[in-house]
């Protein structure tokens, strides 16, 4: 018999309870129900006739009903028997047992507190496993060993204030990998020094730890186990068991002294960045789980970095990772092979995997929102401007463009590919990039390298996007268009040619059907909202013919279409265009046409562009309210969403060789791999224009390298002259350079230029590059080189200093060739052309095309004509013996008439038809001395040769005898005396009636934006645009202090000082574009701050004993040299409160690790008040004492300095090395005492050189000498130069002040502020960490 007690407070006061009661498994002891007694409040006994005793059970109590009122489990004497042996259960045991009971019904183990289990806690049978994974937590698949890990979003403490807002939500996230990458720990095992497994280990960036290599000191037997443990802030978060004869370790039965254990963790272990980890290896007894100690293993030969002590020697194997929001994470991220292909729209961009078949797109994207970038060796591509990756890393040979893989050149590939993303050419990306511009009147002609050209109206430019067609009807053979401000644009339909033969005779609109009647009678009909193009091949020529077009391609190919099916999508292009009246026509790239009014199109609403002037590579426009907008010419595109600037510059030489610099100022990112080089090369008869531009008086150079091919820091050397072969030299002015002799002055020994003046470098055919400034008339020859170059072309090389601006150039080739050479002394055209020289021109036209020539200069009675067959040289009247010859006189009339003949008929019913009286007809605008401007030479459709005039949109002069169809017409030009360079005619070909348009469906949307910029700080702001591509950007009332980059969209300059009122908020009003969309208006806000006051209140107690600062000594290459006298000087200053121990203290140390061999600069406090500077190895050194330097228990300031000069060898100099450093306390230079140990130091100061490593600290020595600075430090500085003669600046009557504004600033300050852990470098990039100290050790005391 048993009586049972039992707590059952949810039955309280309820009668007619029974009871039955079951083991653990579910076997029914009680042979009946047991009535049941409530003795008080909630408390229960019963009696059952079976004894209990030693197990425990599980009571069923129900009501009168048979319903359950509860299970509770119950232990009775809580004995266990086992075997033939019975023991009573601990007390902790039958606790447990009341609050973990098994449910027969659920099947189930039920618990009423809380459990926590081992850091391998829960199994689901031997398929799934969950683990801790320190900072994540991992679920492990154990059939395919998998480890899967959740997306995350939170919520951060809610009972903080501060975590109530929207910064205490923590948006979904997934963790993103690195590849795995193993990282050696101590150097390497050394096999006679065995230390426990266990120390502190800091990780500065998120890392995985994946599995671990080290080599065993002690043996270790099977009955052993080795646990693998990770406390964080002294919580145990990670723990493994070391597998033996298993997969994932090398670690056998036993365990050897020497054995390499490789031991991959069964799932990984994420550590946060700025996490210190406490990681061991102990050795458990199996038998009774007896920890028996730390893991003996190898010890490293090599010092811990941040400790200076030697550790266990291990190679940990991780992975780097980051989390991102689930929005930025692509599922194709580390896909290895992708193809990219527009679609058939032209309007979105497909990412493909081929090896899927037909149905491979993976993912589509509009146009204009993908971009590549390097990334290393591979290929990332991302979304544009922003942040997220699609694709982490692919590699160059296994991406394609429709299926044909792009340039295996890394950075060609990418190019291409963001060719594509954008979906538009632009000239230089055609491989045919502008070199020359010509302005008559308003109209500008761009000439490309191959001659071709570009002719538009600049009072077309920045066009006003707020003015477009909103409607159009058919009146007879006229098309009326009006526009959205109810102007009209009539557009006679009948000039409009399909083909070379049929024009449009007439044509109906109705709705958005357009039928035009051919004038052979046939007719076509065309839905105007479906027009489209094939964006691959362009159009040589058309023929109607029915229904259909009969197109000839550019590769001979045929192709028909049915005009009812063409239809327009944003890659049709502008293929060429004229200018009738004030209408612009423009044919498209798919043989359709659009007419524009270009009297409306404006730069704004309501300044119009009036006039406009080429100055070098910049168009000046000149607006209704007499205002100028400069734009960089070379930018100018047609029909493009890309620039056209044109051949850029790349790096020379090094690891980034061949790769575009990408920006267009030396700035920290290139400005250590000089010299650049220009990538088209220059050849004999051309010149490299550009608009000069220094930005803060930064020099220029500008020839052929003659250095070691390698990547030399603009400071380094990538200035010296020595290292140029032959250069054109800017500082302040150009001088003489390698090579060079100037030729003109204008201020001493210098040519002065200003920003903006126009300047090009020519090369001749005799070999010499003349340097001449076209920014005067007439130009001036500022330099030559002394030795003409052995070469006929080369890639013209640059150096500038740091931010200085990269010459945005381009290179203008010979459009002429000479064919009568009188005295046979000419060397091209570079130098000019002589008397009764001839020259063909190297461009020539066939039947559709014209040769268009500038006449920008009074006349001077030379000849133009089509042909010269007469003797290349020696003939005095060659000039005037050229096929259909024209003459420009010394009136400026255009003649046509030679000893009462002529080869033309002049159009007398001209406006300007000229006739002087006396029997010279011709054309002339205006009286005597008037420019002309541009004219073109035409070889018509109907196969005549007429000569035009383009300013004036009328013919001049139709020649007697046609060309023959299907030869080529070049246009010959002969002189009548010695001509200059810039006297030659400017010549270019075009397609008759060519031009170029924006169209307003493109316009970019740019809203307006504000930035901050501190008072006497430089202004950098990117300009941000959400939609369409810009590439030109303007300002229209920005204050004389700030710029507006047009290619980059960069607003910069240096703000002015904060005046405490409105004028410090300036509202900008700006302008951003596209050659297809036009413009659109916004504004950028810019607000000058004050500057903060500048503060020294801080300092930090060094106790002697074991306070330190250490640093990375990579990062502090002014204190290096490479060799004995080699010019690295450098200076160290710092403030210093020293107390009164009599030791050696070291305040300083940089160099070598090991001083016994390699060489260091070591600053110390020795005796109490003198001041020792070491500068070599213990062996070779000099060695400067400066007695009574320093005052205990005060403030004192010293500074070191040394000049870059020799410093031992020859045992006669020791005054000599010594007199190379000062030694300075208070402004004040001391006299010191040298000694030259062994005649001095010869060898190198390396942070990096030596077997052990380098060293940076300040207030310890290093691990072998050891000796700490006792006392009070406030502001350390170190520059990369000879401070001697500021030493009073510096010192500053011995008021701190902020280094950063010196004139001659430091490399390297570092002010003590509010951390112990790192003091930060404020100018340099080689931060102190902060050893053994507390917040307790900043003081207020300061100097």
């Amino acid at each position: 018999m048993s009586v049972i007690t039992f707590n059952l407070p949810s039955a309280a006061g309820l009668t007619g309870l029974t009871l039955e009661v079951y083991t653990v498994t579910e076997v029914l002891i009680s042979a009946s129900p047991v009535s049941v007694t409530e003795t008080s409040a909630g408390v229960f006994t019963a009696t059952i006739p079976e004894t209990l005793e030693g197990t425990s059970y599980a009571l069923d109590i129900k009501d009168s009903s048979g319903n359950r009122v509860g299970l509770v489990g119950h232990r009775a004497n809580v004995m266990v028997q086992q075997g033939d042996s019975t023991y009573v259960l601990s007390e902790a045991d039958a606790m447990m047992l009341d609050h973990f009971i098994y449910n027969p019904d659920t099947d189930k183990l039920e618990a009423d507190r809380a459990i926590e289990t081992t850091l391998n806690s829960l199994f689901l049978g031997e398929q799934h496993k969950m683990s801790s994974g320190s900072e994540n937590i991992f679920f492990t698949n154990l059939t395919s060993d998998i480890n899967f890990f959740p997306m995350w979003g939170g919520l951060k403490d809610q009972s903080l204030t501060v975590n109530q807002g929207a910064s205490g939500f923590i948006p979904p996230s997934g963790r993103v990998y690195s590849d795995m990458f193993s990282l050696p720990l101590g150097g390497s095992p050394n096999p006679l020094v065995n230390v426990g497994y266990e120390g502190d280990n800091y990780f500065g960036v998120n890392i995985t730890g994946l599995g671990i290599t080290t080599v065993a000191g002690e043996g270790v037997g099977p009955e052993f186990r080795l646990e693998y443990r990770i406390e964080i802030a002294g919580r145990n978060v990670y723990k493994q068991v070391l597998p033996r004869n298993a997969a994932r370790s090398t670690a056998g039965s036993t365990i050897y002294a020497g054995d390499v254990i490789e031991w991959w963790f069964d799932h990984p272990v994420d550590v946060r960045a700025g996490t210190t980890l406490y990681a061991e290896i102990h050795k458990v007894r199996i038998e009774d789980d007896v920890d028996m100690g730390v893991f003996l293993v190898r010890q490293g030969d090599t010092a811990d970095p941040n400790t200076g002590l030697l550790r266990y020697q291990a190679t940990v194997h991780n992975r780097l990772f980051e989390d991102k929001d689930i929005e930025l994470i692509s599922p194709y991220l580390k896909y290895k092979s992708m193809d990219f292909k527009i679609d058939a729209s032209g309007s979105t961009i497909a990412l493909r995997d081929l090896s899927l078949g037909a149905e491979s797109v993976l993912v589509s994207h509009p146009i204009n929102t993908l971009e590549a970038v390097v990334d290393g060796t591979n290929i990332k591509i991302k979304l544009l401007g922003g942040q997220k990756v699609l694709v982490e890393s692919l590699p160059v040979n296994a991406t394609s463009i429709n299926g044909s893989f792009v340039n295996s050149v890394l950075n060609q590939a990418v190019v291409e590919l963001n060719a594509l993303f954008t979906n538009s050419l632009s000239f230089d990306s055609q491989g045919n990039a502008v070199s020359g511009f010509a302005l008559s009147g308003n109209d500008l002609t761009i000439t490309l390298a191959d001659g071709t050209s570009y002719t538009q109206d600049v009072t077309s430019f920045g066009v006003d996007e707020n003015n477009y067609v909103s409607s159009g009807a058919m009146s007879g053979s006229d098309l009326i268009l009006t526009m959205d401000d109810a102007t009209t644009v009539t557009i006679d339909a009948s000039s409009l040619a399909v083909d070379t033969d049929t024009t449009i005779s007439f044509g109906t609109l109705v709705g958005n059907t357009l039928t035009l009647t051919a004038s052979d009678a046939s007719t076509v009909t065309i839905d105007v909202t479906s027009l489209n193009v094939d964006e691959n091949l362009y159009v040589l020529s058309g023929v109607l013919n029915g229904t259909n077009i009969d197109l000839t391609m550019s590769d001979n190919s045929i192709v028909t279409v049915a005009v009812g099916a063409l239809a327009i999508d944003n890659n049709t292009t502008i293929s060429s265009g004229t200018v009738s009246g004030t209408d612009i026509i423009l044919n498209l790239s798919d043989a359709s046409i659009i007419t524009i009014d270009a009297t409306t199109l404006a730069t704004g609403t309501s300044t119009q562009v009036v006039s406009g002037a080429v100055v070098g590579t910049d168009l000046v426009l000149t607006m209704g309210d007499a205002t100028t907008v400069t734009i960089d010419a070379t930018n100018l595109v047609s029909g493009s969403t890309l620039s056209a600037t044109n051949d850029r510059w790349y790096i020379s030489y090094g690891a980034n060789a061949n790769t575009e610099v990408g920006v267009s100022t030396n700035d920290s990112t290139v400005n250590g791999q000089l010299p650049f080089y220009f990538g088209q090369a220059l050849s004999q008869g051309d010149e490299f224009k550009w608009n000069f531009q220094s930005n803060g008086g930064a020099n220029l150079i500008l020839g052929i390298w003659d250095g070691a091919e390698a990547a030399t820091a603009y400071n380094g050397g990538a200035a010296t002259a020595s290292n140029w072969g032959t250069s054109f030299t800017y500082a302040g002015g150009f001088i003489a350079g390698s090579n060079s002799t100037l030729t003109n002055t204008t201020n001493g020994s210098k040519y002065v230029v200003s920003n903006g003046d126009a300047l090009a470098v020519r090369f001749d055919e005799s070999g010499y590059l003349t340097l001449v400034d076209v920014s005067v008339s007439p130009e001036v020859e500022i330099a030559k080189t002394t030795i003409p170059l052995a070469v006929t072309e080369f890639n013209l090389q640059m150096h500038t200093w740091a931010n200085g601006v990269l010459p945005n150039g381009i290179i203008s080739t010979s459009d002429w060739t000479v064919v009568h050479d009188f005295d046979s002394s000419e060397a091209g055209l570079i130098n000019g052309i002589e008397d009764h020289t001839v020259i063909k021109s190297n461009v020539s036209i066939e039947i559709g095309e014209k040769i268009m020539f500038m006449l920008d200069e009074v006349g001077q009675g030379d000849y133009f004509g089509t042909g010269y067959s007469n003797a290349s040289s020696g003939v005095s009247t060659a000039e005037e013996q050229l096929d259909n010859e024209f003459k420009y006189e010394t009136n400026e009339s255009l003649s046509f008439e030679f000893g009462g003949t002529s080869d033309w008929n002049v159009n007398t019913n001209a406006t300007h038809y000229f006739d002087n009286g006396a029997g010279v007809v011709g054309y002339r605008k205006g009286g005597a001395n008037t420019i002309q401007g541009m004219f073109s030479m035409r070889f018509n459709a109907d196969g005549k040769l007429t000569i035009y005039s383009e300013d004036n949109n009328e013919k001049v002069a139709t020649a007697k005898s046609n060309p023959t169809v299907g030869s080529s017409v070049h246009l010959y030009f002969g002189v009548r005396a010695n001509r200059a360079y810039y006297s030659i005619p400017v010549i270019s070909k075009q397609t008759i009636g060519q031009n170029s348009q924006p169209d307003s469906d493109f316009v970019p949307t740019v809203a307006d934006q504000t930035v901050s910029v501190e008072e006497g700080t430089v202004l950098n702001f990117q300009i941000v645009s959400s939609d369409n591509i810009v590439n030109q950007f303007a300002e229209l009332d920005a204050p004389s202090w700030m710029t507006l980059n047009q290619d980059t969209g960069i607003l910069s300059g240096t703000a002015p000082a904060y005046a405490g009122s409105a004028a410090d908020v300036i509202v900008v009003s700006c302008k951003a574009g596209n050659a297809i969309g036009g413009t659109v208006d916004f504004t950028v806000t810019a607000t000058v701050t004050q500057a903060a006051v500048y503060s020294n209140t801080k300092s930090l107690n060094l106790n002697g004993t074991s306070h330190f600062l250490q640093g990375n000594p990579t990062g502090v290459t002014a204190l290096e040299r490479a060799s004995n006298g080699d010019g690295s000087a450098w200076t160290i200053g710092m403030w210093v409160k020293p107390n009164a121990g009599t030791g050696n203290q070291t305040l300083f140390l940089y160099g070598g690790a090991d001083d016994y061999s390699e060489g260091c600069i070591t600053l110390k406090q020795s005796g109490g008040t003198s001041l020792v500077l070491t500068y070599g190895t213990v062996y070779d050194n000099i060695i400067l004492v400066a007695g009574n330097a320093l005052t205990a228990n005060v403030w004192n300031h010293v500074l070191v300095t040394f000049d870059g000069g020799t410093t031992g060898n020859d045992p006669l100099q020791g005054s000599a090395y010594y007199g190379r450093f000062s030694i300075v306390v208070d402004g004040v230079a001391l006299s010191t005492v040298g000694v030259a140990t062994n005649s001095g130091y010869t060898g190198a100061i390396s942070g990096t050189a030596g077997a052990s490593g380098g060293i940076y600290r300040v207030g310890r020595a290093n691990n072998v000498h050891n000796n700490y600075f006792g006392g009070v430090i406030n502001q350390v500085a170190v520059w990369d130069t000879d401070q001697t003669a500021n030493v009073a600046t510096i010192y500053n009557s011995g008021a701190t002040q902020d280094l950063s504004l010196l004139a001659d600033a430091p490399d390297h300050v570092y002010e003590i502020g509010a951390s112990v852990t790192t003091i930060t470098d404020s100018i340099g990039s080689a931060d102190l960490t902060g050893y053994n100290l507390a917040l307790s050790d900043i003081v207020t005391d300061s100097p």
